[in-house]
């Protein structure tokens, strides 16, 4: 156990756990073997999966249990203070390599755990997953193949992409679609599964992340917009995407819709005077 003192919002403690293969039947051939070709000296990690929790003792055992295991990958868990046993279900494990646990004491919402994330992170390349079960994790591949060719700066996933492989309830294809025509149309963006969990990011552009204003789900659609007027390349990719077997879906439609609008709102604002001073300082 590795004593952490960082900031005062998260407990004191950082828990290694160190463990041996345990032979789970996952594909990631493609993924070890790009990684290898990559002729890697340094010691840190390439890729930084980051998985926020909260109360998600039904699958997040499984979920680290199928993650690819090496030691240019590490795997950090935000638990946003649960209160069921998704702490004692992880202790549970005995076969898998190197995971960070970071604990709030306090909840902060799903934006707020991938920022805590983050920012003990130390790959090249960071990846957010869901802890629920609904992303597949063969599909990191995906993720971080573009940003290793250098064709993307920040990839999302896509279920349109890919495969959804449930009955997406209309609210949320129609509350996506509106988003993504105004994403498209304000800041010329066009990510149809905006809102998906499941992305990869170089890790030049952590500076964007310095005064994130969404620490709730509204935080996908920001790192959207923030990187879109930063310039960096947006790539969706394909992945698959399942319903949750266990528990529902901790979302908020009214919060949420309220603070997607908000957050689109305050950015265009923000574009506005920047291309006012681009234009000024032209003259």
């Amino acid at each position: 156990m590795t004593t952490i003192t960082s900031n005062n919002e998260i407990d004191s403690t950082l828990e290694w756990y160190n463990m041996e293969s345990i032979g789970l039947e996952t594909n990631f051939e493609e993924l070890y073997n790009h990684i290898g070709s990559l002729n890697l000296e340094k010691e840190e990690p390439l890729i930084s999966i980051i998985l926020p929790m909260y109360n998600e003792e039904k699958t997040i055992k499984t979920v680290l249990e199928a993650l690819p295991r090496s030691k240019t990958i590490e795997i950090i868990v935000v638990d946003d203070n649960s209160t069921d046993d998704s702490l004692s279900e992880i202790a549970k494990l005995k076969s898998i390599v190197n995971i960070k646990i970071l604990k709030h004491k306090k909840n902060k919402g799903y934006g707020g755990a991938c920022l805590t994330g983050i920012k003990h992170s130390k790959g090249r390349i960071i990846v957010t997953m869901d802890s629920d079960g609904q992303h597949r994790p063969e599909d990191i591949y995906s993720i971080v193949k573009p940003i290793l060719d250098g064709v993307a700066d920040i990839t999302i996933g896509s279920r349109y992409l890919g495969a959804c492989c449930y009955d997406l309830p209309t609210t949320t294809r129609l509350g996506e679609a509106i988003v993504e025509k105004l994403i498209y149309i304000l800041f010329g963006q066009r990510v149809k599964n905006n809102q998906n969990g499941f992305r990869g990011f170089n890790r030049k552009m952590l500076h964007i992340l310095d005064d994130i204003k969404y620490q709730g789900y509204a935080f996908a659609t920001e790192l959207i917009l923030k990187a879109a007027m930063y310039d960096y390349k947006i790539k969706e990719c394909p992945i698959h995407v399942y319903d949750r077997k266990f528990g529902s879906s901790k979302i908020n439609l009214r919060k949420l819709t309220l603070n997607l609008f908000a957050c689109i709102f305050r950015y265009y604002l923000k574009k506005i005077k920047m291309n006012i001073l681009r234009n000024e300082n032209k003259i």
